[in-house]
């Protein structure tokens, strides 16, 4: 099971935890699973990673900011 859950960060059907915004030479990379409270959970964690993997190798980026999507400016979830 664990696995399974692992590997839903890799599914390229899996919904997207993690929104990156390039502007100029910094990214803004933003945690959106704003109805779990943006916890690390372990898709959002390989997302993240790889999200970040492939800004380090972007010689252009040279600031990350990370933050969390908002909840009380999210849709609300029914």
């Amino acid at each position: 099971m664990y696995h399974a859950m692992v590997a839903a960060g890799d599914d390229a059907d899996a919904p997207e935890r993690i929104h990156v915004d390039v502007r100029g030479d910094r990214a803004v990379v933003t945690l959106d699973e704003f109805e779990r409270l943006n916890v690390l959970s372990a898709p959002l964690v390989r997302q993240l990673r790889r999200a970040l993997q492939a800004l380090d190798a972007d010689a252009d980026i040279r600031s990350v900011v990370l933050t969390g999507a908002d909840p009380v400016s999210a849709p609300a979830v029914t």
